[in-house]
């Protein structure tokens, strides 16, 4: 691996989304979601207060957590339990519709239960991320229109997309 390639750092990124009326029950939901996903390794991020949350703009708004997963077959796990702590605390799935308005999220793959949203990724505030089946290792732009990059071998992200398929609901 050549040095630059270190600042490039991508992967699959979950995007959670509630309505802002639902963050306090979102609490002790993701307190919960803590204390399986500390030792599990898994880093995230969330809104830290409703007014914040409320005043994301952009690409940003309607995204209450981000979680970056190491590898894809970490997805499954995080948005079954996911879904079970937030049904269980309440927490009104997001409306199709709605989601569609926002422009950060109508880009990512839908995941089962309305609260989930999958794509790959830049992480680490880079916008550029590498193509692994790129010889080159020309850094390319990360596109957060699209659910995934166009890489050289198109078959290395399909078959890590097959590894939760099964949560991605169909388009519309």
């Amino acid at each position: 691996m050549r040095k630059q390639d270190r600042w490039y750092v991508a992967g699959w990124k979950i995007h959670l989304s509630i309505y802002p009326a639902d963050y306090a029950k979102a609490l002790p939901a993701l307190r919960l979601f803590e204390d399986w996903a500390e030792p599990a390794g898994l880093v995230y991020k969330y809104a830290a207060s409703r007014g914040l949350y409320e005043g994301f703009e952009g690409e940003v708004k309607g995204k209450f957590v981000t979680l970056y997963c190491k590898a894809p077959d970490e997805i499954p796990p995080v948005i079954h339990l996911v879904n079970q702590l937030f049904a269980q605390e309440g927490i009104t799935p997001v409306a199709r519709s709605r989601i569609d308005e926002l422009e950060g999220l109508r880009h990512e793959f839908p995941l089962v239960g309305g609260y989930g949203f999958v794509r790959y990724g830049a992480f680490c505030y880079t916008n550029g991320l590498l193509d692994l089946t790129d010889p080159s290792r020309t850094p390319m732009r990360d596109n957060r229109h699209l659910p995934f990059p166009r890489f050289r071998d198109p078959a290395r992200l399909a078959a890590e997309i097959d590894l939760f398929r099964d949560l991605i609901l169909p388009n519309k």
